[in-house]
């Protein structure tokens, strides 16, 4: 769609369909979670998240509201290659094509972090963080638990974790040497792999992370 042929009058020309299919995806609802929900303790986590979580990723139900608040990088504490990808100038660039609509949308030469994104049908988009490093919700609100090397199981889903069937190492074993069997692997201290960060969740109790772990299965 970006090669030189397409130029700015064949991408204009387009600019309905976009419309459409934009409209297509804001259509589409998160499905729900399909298996039991305990919706006593599911109400405790409501409760918990609106105190702690809510002011970045936004409320849900019948008064829905999302901040797009961005986060500065030394507060999140995120893998920050993404970030750092696109220089300003990079940036400056983006200004005057497509990604911006000619000059239309705003954007932002040093965003300086991430935009904390909203959570609608968060239970069925493992794996976690932009990056993909963490393979749970569970894993997700216990940073020390985060797996170093992980791979997926099966096809299966974690029910109790709430994401992707893993198994764990500390590190890719030794017998597995071929690149294409490697890559089976997600190694989170590769570069742009890490899933340090977004350590919130350590000021929970454990209750109170089970809590919001129920809690998310129902947004």
């Amino acid at each position: 769609m970006l090669i030189p042929p397409n130029d700015r009058e064949t991408i204009l020309s387009w600019e309905q369909d976009y419309e459409d299919v934009l409209a297509w995806i804001e259509s589409v609802e998160p499905p729900d979670y399909p298996w039991e929900i305990n919706h006593e303790l599911a109400r405790q986590g409501e409760t918990i998240f609106a105190a702690n979580c809510a002011e970045c990723h936004g409320t849900y139900g019948g008064d829905e509201s999302y901040p797009e608040v961005t986060v500065p990088i030394s507060v999140i504490g995120t893998d920050p290659v993404r970030l750092e990808a696109l220089t300003p100038a990079h940036r400056e660039w983006m200004k005057t094509g497509w990604m911006s609509r000619f000059g239309k949308d705003e954007v932002r030469l040093d965003p300086g972090g991430y935009v904390a994104p909203p959570l609608d049908g968060i239970w069925a988009s493992a794996p976690y963080f932009h990056n993909g490093s963490v393979p749970t919700l569970w894993h997700v609100l216990h940073p020390d638990e985060r797996p170093v090397v992980w791979r997926r199981r099966t096809e299966g889903y974690d029910r109790e974790r709430i994401g992707l069937e893993v198994t764990e190492f500390d590190e890719v074993p030794r017998s597995v040497q071929a690149p294409r069997d490697r890559r089976r692997y997600f190694d989170t201290r590769l570069t742009g792999k890490s899933a340090a960060g977004h350590l919130f969740p350590n000021t929970l109790s454990e209750e109170d992370r089970r809590a919001v772990l129920e809690y998310l299965k129902t947004l």
